[in-house]
């Protein structure tokens, strides 16, 4: 039963997954369970307004890195002042040391090419384009999930910075400064 309980909450991804729902499937005996996986370090548990969410090791890293401005700030700092080898004596965690390797032009060579080719052909008369709107086309012909499209969006972003303006707003977009910024635009 514990290794369907982690293989649910790995199947919900940086969302995490409500505990109440996962009480509707393994019942009463699910606190006993969560509390032997708290202890091994296995999952981890926030509570949210009166909601508790559930995520395993790597996927609340990459909830915090996509969702905790300053989590993400302290990440790239070690990222970039520590090899992997010395980030892995720290102990991050591997899904940190993944994100410290994800590299757009290695896992994703023609994201900016296919990011801007949209961006350029159906932005408005100001320049200005929806994140949601390029990531419904990315996605669909490249066969990424929403996260992904968002991390990689993000990275492009920073990297070329005297290259794309973003504005806040929109129900979904790329989080900088703890803001969702929903639009981008060529400058």
């Amino acid at each position: 039963m514990i290794d369907e309980i982690l293989e649910r909450i790995a199947a919900a991804g940086a969302n995490g997954i409500k505990k109440t729902d996962l009480k509707k499937i393994f019942g009463k005996n699910l606190d006993d369970i969560l509390e032997k996986l708290i202890e091994k370090d296995q999952i981890f548990v926030e509570r949210k307004g009166i909601i508790y969410l559930i995520w395993t090791r790597k996927n609340y890293i990459a909830y915090l890195s996509q969702n905790d401005p300053k989590f993400k700030l302290i990440l790239n700092m070690m990222c970039k002042n520590h090899t992997v080898a010395k980030v892995k004596d720290h102990d991050l965690g591997e899904a940190a040391i993944k994100i410290s390797e994800q590299n757009i032009t290695n896992e994703y060579p023609d994201f900016k090419i296919e990011f801007d080719k949209y961006l350029n052909e159906s932005s408005t008369s100001i320049g200005w384009m929806s994140f949601s709107q390029i990531r419904k086309k990315i996605c669909e012909s490249k066969k990424l999930s929403k996260e992904n499209f968002y991390s990689l969006a993000t990275e492009l972003v920073e990297r070329h910075q005297g290259k794309y303006e973003v504005s806040s707003g929109g129900e979904e977009g790329i989080i900088m400064r703890g803001l969702v910024h929903g639009f981008v635009r060529n400058l």
